[in-house]
């Protein structure tokens, strides 16, 4: 994923406007998802709120989903949530995989 837009000297993290950028989310509506609790700034001594490159996969397609189908944004807080789970267990699944306790 090669996102112009995203600072390469933080690997591990994504600023504000850039995850604004990266998602099509407006400023108003990144702060309603952190007052919703789906989504929580890093601890930092950044003067701008710093996020976990991990949370840019499911607000880009809850974004989108927001776009698409109108989505209310307490409905985003929902499908991320699901998103962060199916990312969880397909994590599990490789995980048992690779012990080879599952078949391939």
């Amino acid at each position: 994923m090669n996102l112009p837009y995203i600072d390469s000297a933080r690997a591990d993290s994504v600023g504000f406007s850039e995850l604004s950028l990266a998602c099509a989310l407006s400023v108003a509506d990144l702060q309603e998802l952190i007052e919703y609790g789906a989504l929580a700034p890093l601890e930092s001594a950044e003067p701008e709120p710093l996020f976990a490159i991990s949370c840019l996969e499911p607000l880009r397609i809850a974004g989108t989903a927001r776009r698409d189908y109108d989505l209310d944004l307490f409905v985003v807080v929902i499908l991320m949530d699901y998103l962060r789970r199916i990312a969880h267990l397909e994590s599990q699944l490789h995980s048992l995989k690779a012990q080879s306790l599952l078949p391939q």
